[in-house]
């Protein structure tokens, strides 16, 4: 540590010295716990777990690396490398910042060194523990605050954790499937982003401060879900935009809170926490109803509808999927057909990439249509963690439900086809409003990619 001049990059430069009160103002301790350290965890995950294996192995896929690659995989090469790249520069960038504001002669070292894979967390965890000198022992500080905001991260984890390990161990029954309850994906994350909104009102943040303390604590939780392996990268991307629109909920609630009542923070916290169990053991009585929904899409094909239904019987050498959820884990089909010659009663095989589904045929118009009864869905995903491995939660397997589903052929003029694909689900996952908006995108895709397969072999005949 030293007490010279440094010079920011915009040319203002600020003394290192007993009495210079002017330090770069981000990241405090606070700060870097909720910005830097993360984005070191996902710096150092990408980098030993997809980035180097690549490197040492040039066969292997970034992207999953226990599956062939296929040239649609590439471009997510350079995708997930991308982020790789961004978070590398961010980790760098915010080290640097927190080195200068702890008033180190080697701020530019310790940035450089936090990107080296393993050192780099240490690094990070050193930066983050050190003293803010201007603001130690200072009530009210964001040191303060940062210790506060750690105990209802803590306890939204805490009960997350705990029942996913419930519902692991099948001590609660799936139908009341409490993991993927209103509870836990509403109620929790909205008192979370509450308390932390009341507790930076109490320490005088402004509102935008209180929903800034809202995100950080959201986003630590969301951080420690995936590197614990309790949420793969797709799930957490999806729930992303409905935790940050109850953290900003959330945060103004709290925050509007702290300014009606003058108790002392414990007793609102115990109330808020309260409220989540009530209503968590509520709803393990009365869960919500699941929601029944179809999705249709259609394609038109230069084929008669002769053409088509052959290509029907038997869908083969499905391409490598190049949409994004499904390389990223989402189910979706490789293959399907029809045992034997077909008709009611018939079997049917999807060969999905998690697992086959079942299917028993109950409609039977050749060139006209063609039904099936879902009788067995296997899992939702195949959720690839931030650390290479596939994860197999147990919500994968009851949260998606198909029911039914089927080809309706439409002869148009001049020898063409309309080919429209109608899918039946359940869907169990709450708030099922906006899950089915993931879902009904997903269904469809599935569905396109099948009857895309369809038009291309009866149109090359």
């Amino acid at each position: 540590m030293g007490r010279s001049c440094l010079r920011w990059p915009d040319g203002k430069a600020w003394a290192m010295n007993a009495s210079a009160p002017a330090q770069p103002p981000f990241p405090s301790r606070a700060g870097y716990l909720f910005t830097g350290v993360p984005l070191a965890f996902l710096l150092n995950s990408l980098l030993v777990a997809r980035i180097t294996p690549a490197l040492w192995d040039p066969s292997n896929t970034i992207v999953k690396a226990d599956i062939a690659v296929s040239p649609p995989y590439h471009g997510y090469h350079f995708l997930v490398m991308g982020v790789a790249a961004a978070a590398l520069l961010l980790t760098a960038w915010i080290a640097y910042r927190r080195a200068a504001r702890l008033r180190s002669d080697f701020a530019a070292l310790w940035a450089l060194l936090s990107c080296v894979p393993i050192l780099g967390l240490g690094i990070a965890l050193w930066l983050g523990t050190a003293s803010d000198e201007d603001e130690a022992g200072q009530p009210g500080t964001s040191e303060k605050l940062a210790g506060q905001l750690v105990v209802p991260a803590f306890l939204c984890w805490f009960m997350i954790f705990g029942l996913t390990a419930l519902a692991e161990k099948k001590l609660i029954p799936r139908e009341i499937n409490p993991y993927l309850s209103l509870s836990l994906l509403v109620i929790l994350p909205l008192v979370t982003a509450g308390i932390a909104g009341f507790l930076s009102a109490r320490a005088s943040r402004t509102v935008s401060q209180s929903i800034g303390a809202a995100f950080l604590t959201l986003t630590a939780i969301l951080t420690i879900l995936g590197f614990a392996a309790m949420e793969g990268v797709i799930c957490v991307l999806m729930a992303a935009p409905l935790v940050g629109l109850l953290g900003i909920v959330g945060a103004l609630l709290g925050h509007w809170l702290a300014t009606l009542t003058t108790r002392p923070a414990y007793q609102v916290q115990s109330a808020a926490w309260l409220a989540v169990i009530v209503c968590a053991v509520g709803e393990s009585f009365t869960p919500p109803p699941p929601l029944e929904d179809a999705v249709s899409s259609e394609v038109v094909i230069n084929a008669t509808p002769a053409e088509v239904w052959k290509q029907l019987k038997d869908i083969r050498d499905l391409p490598a999927p190049t949409e994004p959820l499904f390389v990223f884990g989402v189910a979706h089909p490789l293959e399907t057909y029809v045992v034997g010659e077909g008709g009611v009663g018939a079997a049917r095989v999807c060969r999905l990439s998690t697992g086959d589904m079942p299917e028993r045929i109950s409609v039977w118009k050749p060139e006209q249509e063609l039904k099936f009864i879902v009788l067995d869905t296997p899992a939702a995903m195949h959720e690839a963690t931030f650390f290479g491995r596939d994860l197999d939660a147990p919500h994968l397997h009851s949260t998606y439900t198909s029911l039914e589903g089927g080809f309706h052929l439409e002869a148009l003029p001049n020898g063409q086809t309309r080919l429209i694909g109608t899918s039946r689900y359940l869907l169990t996952i709450t708030p099922a409003t906006y899950w089915n908006v993931w879902t009904r995108h997903i269904v469809g895709q599935v569905q396109l990619r099948v009857m895309n397969h369809v038009k291309a072999k009866a149109e090359q005949r």
